[in-house]
């Protein structure tokens, strides 16, 4: 679930983007969560307070590093490679796991993830001229610190912080820090364009879907297998791929199809993988 929203909102951050700023792209990806999160919680009677707010802190400072890092790179470099040196956080995730926590896997988890970063490259086919160097590897520090923030997540769902809160926080976050940005570069032009409608549009769509996603991914990392949910998010390339076809127009090359059949690998292999673990722990 997680995949298919980021990747639709993905698309919506490709449509939104040649009419609106990239602060903008960032305030609504916050806003429309944390308004429609508020509301509902409030109707529900639920506090907004946590009672594990140093986690929250840990979690939305590498979490908002990585977005505006990936954003940065995103807007700098081909999208392809911006979108590859962003998926380089599985292998990070492997490997704080291993040198961090000391967690070695079976040889499976380790070779899924290995062959779904291969089916991300074979997908994007990412070139990087010498003269944006310095530029990706601020992409690839969005896939760093990405890491970093997705293993909080595992620590908010072992002290059983509600998903919705880690959302609502995270959001927050992000429309103070893009409301920040706008106020600073004055680039708030969505309704200065011409038939702004539609990118008003996309933009309230990337922020549900964003904001759905998140509490996707959250539950899948607070709850579920690090390894299992760091491989799947490879699955995002496939919905991407996907619109790349029947939105865009985008005719994938035989080296696309191969990274998507590496990827499809992935999944299944770390499926199996961790449903192998889970009867031998029984």
């Amino acid at each position: 679930m997680a995949c298919l929203c980021f990747g639709t909102m993905g698309l919506m951050v490709k449509l939104a983007g040649s009419h609106v700023s990239l602060g903008e792209i960032v305030l609504f990806r916050g806003a429309v969560p944390v308004i429609g999160i508020t509301v509902w919680a409030v109707i529900q009677g639920l506090s907004l307070k946590s009672p594990v707010a140093m986690l929250h802190l840990k979690r939305n400072i590498a979490g908002i590093i990585a977005m505006w890092c990936g954003f940065y790179a995103t807007t700098q470099l081909p999208l392809a490679t911006a979108t590859t040196l962003m998926y380089t956080s599985p292998l990070f995730i492997a490997l704080i796991l291993w040198l961090w926590f000391g967690q070695s896997r079976n040889w499976l988890e380790q070779l899924a993830i290995a062959i779904g970063f291969g089916g991300v490259i074979a997908v994007l086919q990412p070139v990087i001229a010498s003269d944006q160097l310095s530029t990706a590897l601020i992409g690839l520090g969005a896939g760093a610190v990405s890491a970093i923030a997705y293993l909080q997540l595992k620590s908010l769902g072992q002290a059983k912080e509600a998903e919705w809160r880690t959302v609502l926080y995270f959001a927050g976050t992000a429309t103070v820090t893009s409301l920040v940005y706008l106020l600073g570069f004055g680039e708030f032009t969505v309704f200065k364009t011409a038939g702004y409608e539609w990118p008003l549009l996309w933009l309230l769509a990337l922020g549900f879907f964003g904001g759905a996603g998140n509490l996707a991914l959250t539950r899948s990392f607070g709850s579920g297998s690090t390894w299992l949910s760091a491989a799947l998010q490879y699955c995002t390339i496939l919905v991407s791929t996907f619109y790349g076809i029947t939105v865009l127009g985008d005719i994938p090359t035989n080296t696309t199809w191969i990274g998507v059949l590496l990827i499809i690998t992935c999944g299944g292999i770390s499926s199996y993988a961790t449903h192998r673990r889970k009867l031998n722990n029984y």
